[in-house]
């Protein structure tokens, strides 16, 4: 056997029982109208519509829109993963089918969709969520512009499709990111899933976190996107299971340059915005109506970026 395949084993071993565990103690009573998400499901009933949707869908494509339909009525919490019982400032666990956030919903959907099994996709989310799959809080792709679409571009799992889209009316964004404040701005109010630290034993945690953004330089995010103008042109054209990013103006105040992810779903001859939608539940929304609310946002919306999940390799 080759140190990867044990390296891969060994993952696969480590994560069964703690992910059973996390899953078991989570688990919500199942309600009638929810028989088909994932959410309210046993971990070995999750396992099985995830085996289900693996024969019945042998194209990605179709993996991508069953498996993120499982997770409809999914609600919505923010930062509900962490490193696991192990992380040094963020315990919450590694996987969760009973509450997401926007990127978590879109992480999880892309590594049950590459591999519709729970340990294999449990394995995989990790290497989606962290560069190099290193797993630790300063590796964690945090910023989708600097972190997580570039380090998943490199990784093999997206590839940027705004320009087959846009052609040449597609625009560049571009942001400053400056992690170095980001980690500063850290408080205890951020720590997750940590308890029993006396006061001092907290602010000494809380004076490590932030000095791991002390060395860090700023970084210059530049972006492609479909100006939110010409959006209706090209709405229906997007592939279903496309990640969209909004692309925001850029306003010193924000420390980001993309405020939110979804995924474009076409169906029944319509394009969707299926999302984790923020202090609500995993929904789907008709395109147009979600794209118009940002009509007259004080922080304004310049368009989308598009990610292709890929195929595995």
């Amino acid at each position: 056997m080759m140190p990867a395949q044990r390296k891969t084993n060994l993952i696969g071993r480590a994560i069964v029982p703690a992910l059973f565990l996390i899953m078991s103690a989570c688990t919500l009573p199942v309600r009638a109208q929810d028989s088909a998400s994932f959410y309210g499901m046993a971990p070995q009933d999750i396992a099985q519509a995830l085996r289900r949707i693996g024969k019945e869908h042998p194209d990605l494509q179709g993996r991508i829109v069953a498996v993120s339909s499982h997770f409809l009525g999914t609600p919505y919490v923010l930062g509900p993963l962490g490193e696991g019982p192990r992380g040094e400032f963020d315990r919450n666990p590694i996987v969760s089918f009973s509450a997401l956030d926007c990127t978590t919903f879109v992480e999880e959907v892309m590594a049950f969709s590459l591999d519709p099994d729970l340990v294999g996709g449990t394995a995989l989310l990790q290497k989606i969520r962290y560069k190099d799959g290193v797993i630790s809080y300063q590796t964690r792709n945090h910023f989708p512009s600097v972190d997580w679409i570039p380090n998943n571009i490199k990784a093999g799992f997206i590839k940027d499709i705004t320009r087959d889209l846009a052609g040449d009316q597609t625009r560049i964004a571009t942001k400053r990111i400056s992690k170095r404040a980001w980690y500063a701005a850290k408080s205890a109010a951020d720590l997750r899933g940590i308890s029993g630290l006396n006061p001092s034993q907290e602010d000494a945690l809380v004076s490590k976190w932030r000095g791991l953004g002390v060395f860090m330089p700023d970084q210059e995010a530049s972006l492609p996107y479909v100006p939110i103008d010409i959006l209706p042109q090209v709405i229906n054209d997007i592939p279903s299971g496309t990640i969209a990013n909004l692309v925001r103006a850029d306003d010193p105040s924000k420390p980001v340059l993309i405020s939110h992810q979804l995924l474009i779903i076409q169906k029944g001859g319509q394009a969707y915005v299926r999302e984790a939608a923020y202090k609500d539940k995993v929904k789907d929304i008709p395109a147009m109506k979600y794209f118009g609310i940002y009509q007259n946002s004080k922080w304004p919306l310049l368009g989308v970026n598009l990610d292709e999940i890929l195929p595995r390799p």
